[in-house]
C-alpha cells in the first residue's frame, strides 16, 4: 500500500528548533547508487570547495570515509557529517588525515559498483559547525519523517513552538491544518515532508 504524503512548510527563522532532529538523523529522498560527492554537490547543490574544506569528518553506516568519490550511497544508508573534531580522536577520524592508517580496519571500503538510479531514502546526521550551515540547505531540499516521528518530536517542543513554525498543506491543494502530522486520514507510517523556502 502506497504511503500518503503531507508537506509541512517550516519557517526559516525557526530552523534552530530542528537542530536536535538533525543530530538524531533526518531522512532525505535522493537518487541512490552514486558517489557521496555526487550526492552532496550534484543533488544537494553544495559547493565543491565547501565539501572539501568544511566537511572534515564523514561516516557511512558508522565507518569513517576518506574518499567521497569512491564512497557509494545506497538505500537506508546512514551518513554522518561533521566539521573537524578536537583532539587525537578528531585527527584520527578526519578524512584523509595523517592518522587514518590507525583506523584502516574500520574505514569505509568501496563496495560493488553501482550506477545512480532510482530514488530512495537515506538518513543524514549533522554535527557541530556544519549544523547551522547545512540545516537550511537540507530543509530547502525537503526532509522526511514518518508521521509518528514528527508528532513525537513536536510533543517535545515548547507549546508555543509546536505550531508557530509550520504552515501546512496536503499534497495537492493547500490547506491550513492545526498541527504537523495531525491529518486524521494519515496513518503513523505515512510520511511528512518538512521543507522551508530557499
Amino acid at each position: 500500500m502506497e504511503k500518503k504524503l503531507q508537506t509541512v512548510k517550516w519557517e526559516r527563522s525557526r530552523i534552530p528548533q530542528l537542530y536536535p532532529a538533525f543530530q538524531k538523523g533526518i531522512h532525505l529522498r535522493v537518487r541512490l547508487g552514486g558517489s557521496l560527492r555526487s550526492l552532496l554537490c550534484g543533488q544537494l547543490g553544495l559547493d565543491p570547495d565547501y565539501v572539501k574544506n568544511r566537511i572534515q569528518t564523514a561516516f557511512l553506516n558508522g565507518r569513517p570515509v576518506d574518499d567521497f568519490d569512491e564512497t557509494l550511497v545506497g538505500e537506508r544508508d546512514v551518513l554522518t557529517l561533521s566539521g573537524a573534531l578536537p583532539g587525537l580522536a578528531g585527527a584520527t577520524l578526519r578524512k584523509g588525515g595523517f592518522y587514518r592508517a590507525m583506523r584502516a580496519s574500520v574505514s569505509y571500503a568501496k563496495g560493488p559498483e553501482k550506477k545512480e538510479g532510482p530514488e530512495g531514502f537515506v538518513t543524514v546526521r549533522i554535527f557541530n559547525i556544519l549544523l547551522p550551515e547545512l540545516a537550511p540547505v537540507l530543509l530547502a531540499h525537503g526532509i522526511f519523517y514518518p508521521r509518528k516521528e514528527i508528532l513525537s518530536f513536536l510533543e517535545g517542543q515548547e507549546p508555543e513552538n509546536r505550531r508557530g513554525g509550520v504552515q501546512e498543506r496536503a499534497e495537492g491543494a493547500p490547506r491550513k491544518l492545526s498541527g504537523a502530522g495531525e491529518d486524521p486520514e494519515m496513518g503513523e507510517e505515512d510520511l511528512v515532508r518538512v521543507q522551508s523556502e530557499v
